[in-house]
């Protein structure tokens, strides 16, 4: 309970109405004006008074604490204690104290129903909630990657009135993918990365609305890195013209996989293993960023790499994945795609070719 307000307060903004602007200004009113009254009539009987003591005695008078340790002696300091503390202090004390729970107990529960705006930076998406299973299974998967351990995710969907469950750094934003306020709220504008689900695998309308999303993502924010789920690979068409969008197969994987599985046993496995965050020796990519004065053609950058215990699986380049590297050398942007045990940087690998 504790931890969800402390995250509320820091992630939830809210405008406080004329009423809660009336309260705090007449509690103001009421620890000002009995440090004035206090300080002036008390200066006189003690000389060491100052002004700090005299607000300091307000404040312990309207939270009725009361050490004992300043008291009003003189007629028109008690009578300013009565009038600014008393009547006026104390009616708007308990008055912002009532509003003050009522306000984390609805920013509580804005936060659990999506209702809220997020204030979060280079934070993941996960857009759409086909089920608790898939979703619970992609965030546990993401954050175990020791770099994205710590990443901050959002859930947008309007397929569920709340999260089901609760996990350290993951929010809720109900709303539908399709309105632009859903990502607003989500804060897309900062955002590093978003995931986009199918809304069924038995939907067929799912790879329009997919596709509808990604396109609002690509315009809200065109540096936003978009992975989403296309269900039918004839609808890949629909993201043609949608920047940074990567497309997943879900169901021709999966028929692949079991073909090749009743082919070659152990097949799936393997693929279960390379793909996987939670187990070590995983599929990772690096992007060539640019190329050794020294060509140095693919099989010897993949010897140098294996005799590091790093298996050069293939290379993506304009989106052909290439298997066999006899005549190729790396160009900039090529996408390596590797098994290994930790992530590489290229500066590192490029350096240790050419050295």
């Amino acid at each position: 309970m504790l931890d969800q307000l402390k995250r509320g307060l820091t992630r939830v903004r809210r405008r406080p109405g004329v009423g809660a602007s009336f309260v705090v200004a007449a509690l103001l009113i009421s620890i000002t004006g009995n440090a004035m009254t206090f300080y002036f009539f008390e200066r006189g009987a003690r000389p060491e008074l100052s002004v700090a003591d005299s607000f300091w005695y307000s404040m312990i008078s309207i939270t009725t604490i009361g050490y004992g340790d300043l008291t009003a002696n003189t007629t028109g300091s008690r009578i300013g204690t009565i009038f600014f503390i008393t009547l006026l202090g104390l009616t708007a004390f308990t008055a912002s104290a009532g509003m003050l729970i009522s306000w984390l107990i609805e920013l509580q529960h804005n936060e659990r129903t999506g209702r809220g705006r997020l204030f979060v930076k280079q934070h993941i998406l996960i857009i759409n909630y086909p089920s608790e299973s898939r979703v619970r299974h992609i965030i546990d998967e993401f954050t175990s990657d020791p770099k994205h351990h710590d990443d901050e995710i959002a859930v947008v969907s309007d397929q569920v009135e709340s999260l089901p469950f609760s996990h350290p750094n993951v929010y809720f934003v109900r709303g539908s993918p399709l309105e632009i306020d859903s990502y607003e709220r989500a804060a897309i504008s900062n955002a590093q990365k978003a995931i986009v689900l199918s809304t069924g695998y038995d939907d067929p309308t799912s790879d329009s609305i997919v596709a509808s999303a990604a396109s609002i993502l690509h315009r809200l924010n065109p540096e936003v890195v978009v992975t989403a789920e296309c269900i039918d690979p004839k609808h890949a068409v629909l993201f043609e013209d949608i920047a940074n969008v990567s497309l997943v197969f879900p169901l021709q994987l999966a028929n692949n996989l079991l073909v090749q599985e009743s082919q070659d046993p152990g097949v799936s496995m393997l693929i279960q293993v390379i793909t996987s965050n939670q187990m070590e020796g995983t599929l990772l990519s690096i992007r060539v960023e640019s190329v050794p004065d020294k060509q140095v053609p693919y099989p010897h950058v993949a010897k140098h790499m294996l005799d590091h215990d790093i298996n050069l699986v293939g290379v993506v380049r304009q989106g052909t994945v290439h298997l066999r590297f006899v005549d190729l050398s790396p160009v900039a942007d090529d996408v390596l795609v590797y098994i290994g045990s930790s992530r590489l940087d290229w500066a590192t690998v490029q350096e240790s070719l050419v050295s």
